[in-house]
């Protein structure tokens, strides 16, 4: 007689002879060590698995796209429980704001309400490929920065944009606890998971992996559900590393190399009239006294970060939310920065202004620069996932990350902390977040190989005037 075991049943045997150590080797199903090398759909007991890349195909999105995906992730994070990720439609071009199929008809009113969004471009987002600006003698800190309105102040005629409503299975609420937990969730497989994110129109998280087998489907399953997550695979891959120019005098611009251990300087800060900078926190530890290289006395003082040096992100200054990678440094006096990026490479003397910060948080198909100590300024990155959860080479998780993809030269030690952007068609930088690791490019961080694709984890520039004191300077 063949038996017929019922699903529940079928996780319950799975999990129970995981969690003996036993192999599983029932005829026809395959053992918990299988290697997984391909696609695979999910099954009754097992998530899927993929091997595409999500930033192929992905384009920017225009500022009315951008404007009111933005508005529709706002309603999202204010009622987490019935709204799921919103995202942009390639297919219908229109911005989807998904609710739960529980949710009320007043719930569905309210994600579908009209957005009003800008007829033009505040940031005029995208890359001016002719990066190097200005090279000319250093502007010191007597140059007062004139204050240059925010982008988001920037008039423009609004107009009206209505937001599909699709039904889903999973809220915002499911899917970021989902996220957040489970790369520290001690499942099969953990030490081959690098990556969680929210794959807002697959209403899913993706855990991506270097490597996959039938346990890590069926633990991920057994835990989330068959088609709450989903794996992809990148063979060989991983998060790469936290990565912590010319040496530099004061007053200091953003590129700027951070000694004499080595990462850089983001942007130049203020606060209550004070001199500030940012860089990322996992470069600092707080009340650590800052160095530049060539200064034997230090230039200034940790006062606040969110990094936990054993363990990664953490929440700060009474916030329930985590804010990435962050440190801002005092300067002590006798020291300043100014509201100047370095560009072209780590050893140029070119640079350009700041002119303020982006509008709006980042989103997938962004176009941006890094700027760095080590690797001086990179274009081309692409966002490819946003509100990351990524787990770096020394076990550190950062949280609330955004990744971004490109091919070619990648970062390197020591750009960490250092100053993502766009430039605008006034040749201004604008800030859009700050470095905190990454990887690929084959095998030498420094030669650039092209072998496999670059990636880089940065915090949104937002998330940093949201959680610490005072503002980024600008000019």
């Amino acid at each position: 007689m063949r038996v017929r075991m019922r699903p529940a049943m079928a996780r319950a045997l799975v999990l129970g002879l995981l969690a003996s150590g036993v192999v599983l080797a029932l005829p026809g199903v395959a053992s918990a060590d299988t290697e997984v090398t391909e696609d695979a759909a999910a099954t009754d007991t097992a998530v899927a698995v993929f091997t595409a890349d999500p930033g192929d195909g992905l384009t920017e999105l225009s500022a009315r796209d951008a404007a009111a995906l933005e508005t529709a992730e706002a309603r999202a994070e204010a009622d987490p429980t019935d709204l799921a990720p919103p995202y942009y439609d390639a297919l219908t071009g229109r911005v989807a704001a998904p609710v739960l199929t529980t949710a009320s008809p007043t719930k569905v009113a309210y994600a579908a309400g009209s957005i009003a969004v800008p007829s033009v471009d505040p940031d005029e987002q995208g890359v001016d490929e002719s990066v190097p600006g200005e090279s000319s003698v250093k502007e010191t800190d007597a140059v007062a920065p004139l204050s240059a309105p925010r982008a988001a102040d920037v008039p423009a005629f609004p107009v009206l944009y209505y937001p599909a409503t699709p039904r889903v299975t999973y809220s915002l609420a499911q899917l970021a606890a989902a996220r957040d937990e489970v790369l520290s969730a001690g499942l099969a497989g953990s030490e081959h998971m690098y990556s969680a994110y929210i794959d807002a129109p697959g209403n899913r998280v993706v855990v991506e992996a270097s490597g996959v087998t039938q346990g890590m489907r069926l633990a991920l399953a057994v835990r989330y559900g068959t088609r709450m997550v989903a794996l992809r695979l990148t063979p060989g891959e991983n998060a790469g590393e936290i990565q912590a120019r010319h040496n530099d005098t004061s007053p200091f611009y953003g590129g700027a190399r951070m000694g004499p251990d080595g990462c850089t300087i983001g942007f130049s800060w203020t606060h209550e009239g004070q001199r500030y900078f940012i860089t990322a926190g996992h470069c600092t530890s707080l009340n650590q006294n800052v160095y530049m290289n060539g200064y034997s006395s230090a230039v200034g003082k940790v006062i606040d970060d969110n990094w936990a040096n054993a363990s990664g992100s953490t929440k700060i200054n009474g916030a329930s939310y985590y804010s990435g990678d962050l440190s801002l440094v005092k300067m002590n006096s006798g020291y300043s920065t100014f509201p100047r990026v370095y560009t072209g490479g780590p050893t140029s003397n070119t640079s350009r202004v700041v002119g303020g910060i982006s509008s709006r948080a980042p989103k997938t198909g962004d176009r941006y620069c890094t700027g760095g100590s080590t690797k001086g300024t990179i274009c081309d990155w692409k966002v490819t996932s946003v509100n990351v959860t990524v787990k770096y080479s020394d076990g550190t998780v950062a949280r609330n990350m955004t990744k971004g993809t490109k091919h070619g030269h990648c970062t390197a030690p020591g750009d960490s902390g250092g100053p993502i952007f766009t430039i605008n068609s006034a040749g201004k930088i604008i800030a859009k977040g700050i470095h905190s690791g990454g990887g690929g490019g084959g095998g030498d961080h420094y030669t650039g190989a092209l072998e496999s694709p670059c990636r880089e984890y940065f915090t949104d520039i937002r998330l940093a005037e949201k959680i610490l004191p005072g503002i980024i300077k600008r000019y």
